[in-house]
């Protein structure tokens, strides 16, 4: 590997470190999101599952913060990936050998599950922010190089799909960490995105986080996160449940993953095209409109693995869509000294959002049914984009 690596130009090398660096992560991602059928299979409800998730959310706010606030000090985000992505994928793969079926089962589940968290809850955060920053300071084509993530998670959730009979649910877990190991090497041996340990004023420490609270547009963007994944987590948290209830065997869930991953590849792959002719703030816009067509279906006529299917297709457009354009808005927002706080900020944002989401998304989901709950979900991603059109008005200090 060392020696291909070495026959390469430095842009050509760091290009190939970078695929690898999305491409493998997200292949090995696949194999660890059925940690909900796992649950589901254990006997955990949905109101169950939602105060699970609303506990790892909480755990997560403090990660991100305290993994960002360690990345801006230290002037390295890759270090701290490699912490971050190592620890996560280890303590992650045990999560089967806590016992199951003991009457204090959940509690144990509920006190581990959230304890990895600390570390696994800001891997995807991490990973999005050195390829992002990478790839901006390289002039390389951030929806190329993650376009071909979401292509490596559909064919990684494909294969998950049709293993998963004979693998069982409890092995995708550790399987998940065993292909992680190659990632964890990509993350080493990547390019360090230009940074400076962050001195404060004069100096003398500390990090001038007001910077980031007086930029009315970040602000802005953090009111609409906090709406937007309220609505994410309801939406993507009981998938299996709305499953269920429609008759579809959850054993299909990494179908539905494939597919909504696959269609998150065009609006990547555009993303320059669109950037030049479109605000980045009017791709942000868009892509939630697009997710709530998902929901919509569901609500309305969804009621077999088709049907789900041709639902799921706005959902994967609207995903890639954000995907693409709201890292970028976010890192032109930022000053260069705060970056990773502020795209740890805004994934503790999300955080919050999933403690609101899961708390209350689980005792709805049980109390009014599957297809009422997700034409609620439909209308709380119209909201968030409500929201975020009425603070393009006044002064305008977004980036276009």
């Amino acid at each position: 590997m060392s020696r291909f690596l070495s026959r390469l130009g430095p842009q050509a090398r760091h290009a190939v470190i970078l695929v690898g660096v999305s491409g493998v992560f997200w292949f090995a991602w696949a194999f660890g999101c059925y940690q909900t059928v796992y649950l589901q299979s254990v006997g955990f409800t949905a109101s169950n599952l939602g105060v699970l998730n609303a506990v790892s959310s909480a755990v997560t706010i403090a990660s991100v913060s305290f993994w960002g606030m360690v990345s801006d000090r230290i002037g390295s985000i890759r270090r701290v990936l490699i912490i971050v992505l190592a620890a996560g994928s280890a303590l992650y793969a045990l999560v089967p050998f806590v016992p199951a079926g003991l009457p204090f089962s959940p509690l144990l589940l509920t006190c581990f599950i959230p304890a990895v968290n600390f570390f696994r809850g800001s891997v995807a955060t991490f990973n999005e922010n050195l390829l992002v920053r990478n790839c901006n300071e390289l002039r390389l084509n951030f929806g190329v190089l993650r376009g071909l993530g979401s292509l490596l998670f559909t064919v990684g959730s494909v294969i998950i799909a049709c293993v998963l009979p004979a693998v069982g649910v409890a092995n995708t877990f550790w399987v998940s960490g065993l292909l992680m190991i190659p990632a964890i090497v990509c993350v080493v041996l990547a390019r360090e995105p230009n940074s400076k340990p962050s001195r404060g004023k004069g100096g003398k420490g500390g990090m001038d986080l007001g910077q980031l609270f007086k930029n009315r547009a970040y602000v802005s963007f953090l009111v609409f996160t906090l709406v937007f994944y309220i609505a994410a987590s309801c939406e993507g948290n009981f998938i299996p449940y709305f499953m269920q209830a429609a008759g579809v065997s959850s054993q299909q869930y990494g179908i539905i993953l494939a597919y909504r991953a696959l269609l998150e590849i065009p609006f990547l792959l555009m993303m320059v095209r669109l950037r030049q002719r479109i605000p980045l703030r009017v791709l942000v816009l868009c892509a939630p409109v697009l997710m709530s067509l998902e929901c919509l279906g569901f609500g309305l006529f969804a009621g077999s693995l088709a049907g789900m299917l041709f639902c799921c297709t706005f959902f994967g457009l609207g995903n890639g869509l954000f995907i693409g354009s709201s890292l970028n808005y976010l890192y032109e927002l930022a000053p260069d000294n705060l970056k990773a706080s502020a795209q740890a900020f805004y994934a503790s944002i999300s955080s919050v959002a999933g403690i609101l989401g899961n708390l209350v998304g689980g005792m709805v989901f049980d109390a009014i049914g599957a297809k009422p709950f997700y034409l609620a979900v439909a209308g709380a991603y119209l909201l968030s984009s409500l929201i975020f059109l009425l603070s393009f008005k006044g002064k305008n200090a977004a980036p276009a």
